[in-house]
């Protein structure tokens, strides 16, 4: 179940060398979104020191690499919540946190809500007006 997500374009103030690394790295995020993932990793796969890594993130995608990796992370969360049969657990393993305090905590940082009520919220959406329950607004 490997999708992969393009990722963002890399901002038009990196030279070429830059924005190749900087894909390179964004496509290991892609690749790997399920491990653990530190800095030293990424700028492997980059082909660059984990200080200029950390550099070419900040000016190609607006963040540092661990908050690029959690931000990938919760899409494909989002992605899957919907349609994943799953216990919240074993989907938070899956998408590479640590246990499920981790998931929600990261989740709800990132969205502003927890992973139930985004769920919530989606069904609401979907069920017929007369069918939603009370208190949820669509």
């Amino acid at each position: 179940m490997a999708t992969v997500f393009s990722p963002d374009p890399p901002a038009l103030a990196l030279a070429p060398q830059q924005a190749a690394a900087l894909q390179r790295a964004l496509r290991y995020v892609d690749e790997h979104l399920s491990q653990p993932m530190r800095v030293t990793d990424l700028a492997a796969a980059a082909c660059v020191s984990r200080f200029h890594l950390v550099r070419l993130f900040r000016t190609g995608t607006g963040a540092s690499p661990l908050r690029y990796v959690r931000r990938r992370r919760i899409e494909r969360a989002r992605q899957l919540l919907p349609v994943a049969q799953l216990p919240m657990s074993c989907l938070a393993q899956q998408l590479g946190f640590f246990d499920q305090s981790h998931f929600v905590r990261s989740f709800r940082a990132e969205t502003g809500c927890s992973p139930g009520q985004y769920l919530a919220g989606d069904a609401a959406l979907l069920l017929p007006p007369d069918r939603v329950p009370k208190g949820v607004q669509p």
